[in-house]
């Protein structure tokens, strides 16, 4: 088999998290989180072959998004402190800060400190240089 199917089971769920958050709704968003976490737990222990660090920021940032679409900040920034870790991000890492911090200085959230705080952090790490991106990684 090969595409989506021969990537190794963390992508996947990795996959099935940005998915389920796409499609949205409460329910979804719920599943989201599960995805996301399960592909979290799989990155963590699998193969080091089968670990990509930027998968696994796109899982963290998942999670962050899901957590802010229920109206948990604070969760929403736990799970940034994960991706707010790294060194470098890929360009569509950066990408998907960028659009969070944009979500963040929306309704219902303008104004928010907590959520003013996570903007301003993101704006702060975003400036720093993007790796090129990997054709693969879910955006």
């Amino acid at each position: 088999m090969s595409g989506v199917f021969s990537f190794p089971e963390a992508k996947q769920w990795a996959y099935t998290g940005t998915t389920l958050l796409a499609v949205g709704g409460d329910e979804r968003i719920q599943e989201a989180i599960a995805a996301s976490n399960r592909a979290v737990e799989l990155y963590q222990v699998g193969p080091e072959g089968d670990r990509s660090s930027g998968d696994l920021q796109a899982a963290h940032l998942d999670l962050a998004t899901a957590y802010l679409a229920s109206g948990e900040i604070e969760g929403a920034g736990a799970k940034l402190s994960e991706v707010f870790a790294a060194e470098t991000f890929t360009a569509s890492i950066t990408i998907r800060l960028r659009n969070l911090a944009t979500l963040l200085g929306s309704e219902p959230y303008r104004g928010a400190q907590s959520a003013d705080v996570l903007r301003a952090h993101i704006h702060e790490v975003t400036g720093r240089p993007a790796v090129a991106g990997n054709p693969t990684e879910p955006r």
